[in-house]
């Protein structure tokens, strides 16, 4: 029975471990969706708001997310030229974005400080369309590898989330392939449930 106490002792030590350092969190963000390559010539600038459930793997520091968002950009201003003549295209027009994600983030935890790096990638699908009349629906592979930082305020129990995330999917539909990336600049809460 002696040589079985360390065995037990250690159990019990990670079984406490397990559930004193398991945790849900919830984080909310907003911020500029800034396009690049080739979809940079379509829209301008726009905004982009997301939530996420977090789940830390005990022992480890990384946090399985489960994230939605909604993501909108103006069109720039085109002209079309149709047998009726010559239309402005763009002006009130948005694309806009539902991403629905999931993945790992890897967190550096610097003790004694509050303030934690993090890198992470979340892939999913996502559902694109426009404010255009006529315009459809269509669903595609996403993925969004990013890199940020959390600042726990006092008590541990809220964080600031500020992250930079690169969003990319390509859509297929209609015999053409046009590819839309963007970069993300968010900031927000995370609140540990």
């Amino acid at each position: 029975m002696k040589k079985l106490f360390p065995v037990f002792l250690l159990a019990a030590v990670l079984f406490n471990f397990n559930i004193a350092y398991s945790q849900i969190s919830l984080t909310v963000n907003g911020g500029i969706e800034i396009p690049t390559g080739n979809f940079s010539n379509l829209v301008k600038n726009g905004y982009g708001l997301s939530a996420s459930i977090g789940y830390s793997v005990p022992i480890i520091p990384v946090e399985i997310c489960v994230s939605a968002g909604y993501d909108n950009w103006p069109y720039k201003i085109q002209y079309s030229l149709s047998n009726s003549g010559l239309h402005e295209f763009g002006n009130g027009v948005n694309m806009y974005s539902i991403p629905v994600t999931i993945g790992p983030k890897l967190f550096i935890n610097i003790p004694g400080v509050g303030f934690e790096p993090y890198i992470g990638i979340e892939a999913g699908v996502v559902s694109s369309s426009s404010t255009l009349v006529g315009a459809t629906s269509t669903t595609d592979f996403i993925y969004s590898p990013e890199i940020g930082f959390r600042y726990n305020l006092p008590l541990g129990l809220i964080a600031i989330d500020v992250n930079v995330k690169e969003s990319n999917f390509t859509d297929t539909s209609g015999g053409q392939t046009q590819t839309y990336s963007w970069f993300g600049i968010n900031a927000g809460i995370a609140i540990s449930l």
